[in-house]
């Protein structure tokens, strides 16, 4: 893929606003997101450059198990944990033609850390600045205080989603000095200072989501234009951050590694990423199997031998590449990135195998088995971004966490893509009566195997009440019950929001492709994991046939 084409790509994919709090995000286990698919490209990219990851090789290390392709790490399908290593240091960013350079330096933080500016957890705030401060070229005369540790300019930033590079790159334009999971609803104090030739803001001793840790550190704008990073005590083991400064919308980064920087100099962002975890890279292991098999699967189903996931995170699905439209989904095609000459649509990470029960139908995860919480990673494919027309407005009420699940409010039937099959008991009062059980007659249109006037109307709770939680990023769950205001919902308003799909909706003439693959990291591959996987892929096919009502099958072949 040409630069600039993934730049395009870059600009389009923003990230948008998400109704989920963040404290329901932590509950839930499906870590998929909108962008993920972009987010793991430029992550292996970044580790590629930072020399944390070896590009795919040794063919011989890869093998197939029967049905099971097995591909053993050789320390290049890992994104090695990454410790935040800025305690005390410091960083200028000075103007550079278009862009910036940036020098470690040391610098004592700000004494006079201002007036006290209260935010909450996942907050914004539009602040004046002193001054009119150049960013990239462009003039702002306010700047947006995040909580999250850093500052944005013609928007803020309150989502909560990953704090990574590709939030940083693909935002708003910015200046992070630690794109972090903070929490200052729970400790801690922000300030502002604006001052003749520069504008300070101080975060002290804020804790991340959920940890005691204090983290201290500081970002000055110069009114020449330089921007300083200045670190107290900041805690190492960061769950997932990162650090640079961006003109926003997509486009070139430079991976920099901030422990040693001396005037390294770009015209786009410049930026590097810090995680607690080793993580899958995602991009990596799809080369690494193109090198031995053909390009002949929509999609990959990954397991591997040891937890590559982050700590609240199962399983997930990165899109891509989609051309359909009329779901709610961006189109997108990022499968020369994975190794794909063009037809891989889908890659899931089922991580650790060992986490799975023997049962194969047992509910051990909330609501969900081995075989469901497969079947919602599938979904993920065309699954859940639908919107629909509520008057003169388009709503996104239909949908939960991340903006890419059904709202716990929503009657979908008890989708494998969360939300709940919920009665109404009348006088207002609701009931969940099942979840995680099939895809929806609204699930089957959306994947293209149903057509519109079979989709009866269904509908959603408004102002739900006597729920206890009333997030609607919360989990499925059966025997909930609640009161609020039905709102009923046809296919003609979703249409009506999101354009007719295309291609038309139709049973499905053949197979989806599926590849299942075991990646081994850290020793040789297990025969009982495999045998496992072989287990889970055998009884896939009817699991998968009886949820869209036989309207689809799936192929889990490699020949």
């Amino acid at each position: 893929m040409s630069p600039r084409f993934l730049a395009a790509l870059l600009l389009a994919a923003t990230i948008p606003a998400e109704a989920a709090s963040d404290r329901a995000r932590k509950q839930a286990w499906c870590g998929t997101s909108r962008n993920g698919a972009l987010a793991a490209v430029i992550a292996h990219r970044e580790a590629v450059a930072g020399g944390r990851v070896r590009a795919a090789s040794s063919r011989d290390t890869s093998v197939d198990v029967g049905q099971i392709a097995v591909l053993q790490d050789e320390g290049e399908l890992a994104l090695l944990r990454n410790d935040l290593d800025l305690s005390s240091a410091a960083l200028r960013f000075t103007p550079a033609g278009s862009g910036y350079s940036v020098t470690r330096m040391a610098l004592a933080l700000e004494a006079d850390t201002g007036a006290a500016l209260t935010l909450g957890d996942d907050d914004s705030r539009s602040v004046a600045l002193p001054f009119s401060f150049s960013f990239y070229g462009r003039s702002y005369s306010s700047v947006f205080v995040n909580s999250d540790g850093n500052l944005s300019f013609g928007a803020g930033d309150s989502a909560s989603t990953s704090r990574d590079v590709s939030r940083i790159v693909n935002g708003p334009p910015r200046a992070a000095a630690l794109l972090a999971d903070l929490d200052l609803g729970s400790g801690g104090r922000l300030s502002t200072l604006g001052a003749g030739d520069h504008f300070t803001v101080t975060w002290r001793d804020v804790p991340q989501f959920d940890e005691t840790d204090k983290n201290t550190f500081q970002v000055t704008l110069w009114s020449d234009g330089r921007i300083d990073f200045v670190y107290g005590a900041v805690t190492r083991a960061i769950e997932e951050g990162a650090v640079g400064v961006a003109p926003g919308g997509g486009g070139a980064f430079s991976a920099v590694d901030f422990s040693s920087a001396a005037a390294i100099t770009g015209a786009g962002a410049l930026v590097e990423g810090f995680r607690g975890e080793d993580a899958l890279d995602t991009v990596a292991v799809a080369r690494k199997f193109y090198l031995t098999h053909g390009d002949d699967y929509q999609q990959l189903v990954i397991y591997t031998s040891r937890r590559l996931t982050a700590a609240n995170t199962f399983s997930f699905e990165q899109t891509v590449k989609n051309a359909d439209q009329g779901i709610g989904a961006p189109v997108v095609d990022l499968a020369r990135e994975f190794g794909s000459a063009g037809r891989l649509e889908s890659f899931i990470t089922m991580d650790q195998i060992g986490k799975y029960p023997d049962d194969l139908l047992q509910r051990f995860l909330g609501e969900d088995s081995a075989l469901s919480v497969l079947a919602h990673e599938v979904g993920h494919r065309w699954l859940a971004q639908a919107r629909f027309r509520d008057g003169a407005s388009v709503s996104d009420e239909l949908l939960g966490r991340d903006g890419a699940h059904w709202s716990f409010f929503t009657d979908t039937d008890g989708s494998f893509l969360e939300g709940n099959d919920i009665t109404d008991t009348g006088g207002g009062g609701f009931l969940t009566t099942g979840a995680s059980l099939r895809y929806s007659p609204l699930d089957q249109y959306l994947m293209g195997l149903r057509p519109a006037a079979e989709v009866p109307a269904f509908f959603f709770v408004r102002n739900p009440s006597g729920a206890g939680d009333t997030d609607p990023g919360r989990d499925p769950r059966t025997g909930v019950s609640f009161t609020g205001v039905r709102k009923d919902v046809t296919i003609d308003d979703v249409i009506s929001a999101l354009g007719a799909r295309n291609p038309a909706p139709a049973p499905a003439s053949r197979p989806f492709r599926q590849a299942f693959v075991y990646v081994a990291v850290g020793g040789a591959a297990d025969p009982a994991a495999i045998a496992k996987i072989e287990r889970i892929r055998s009884a896939w096919p009817d699991f998968f046939t009886r949820g869209v009502d036989g309207r689809m099958t799936v192929d889990p072949r490699l020949n």
